[in-house]
């Protein structure tokens, strides 16, 4: 099984999303941690999951402009 824990630092800028699907599809992840997403939580699953390929989310929301937890 391919994983990947990442600290992405913010996940709504289109360059992180780009480099995220890449590792994804390059890789062949069946599981992608993501920890400072700075976004809330709903936006990250709808943003990512169907480009990512991947069926199953949990997410924490960030508190501000820290944290954010999302497990794909």
């Amino acid at each position: 099984m391919n994983a990947l824990a990442w600290n992405c630092r913010g996940v709504g800028n289109a360059s992180t999303v780009r480099e995220l699907v890449c590792f994804s599809q390059r890789l062949q992840l069946k599981l992608i941690f993501l920890c400072e997403t700075r976004q809330d939580k709903e936006k990250v699953r709808g943003c990512l999951r169907n480009r990512l390929g991947l069926s199953g989310f949990a997410g924490v929301d960030s508190v501000g402009t820290s944290g954010g937890l999302a497990l794909f």
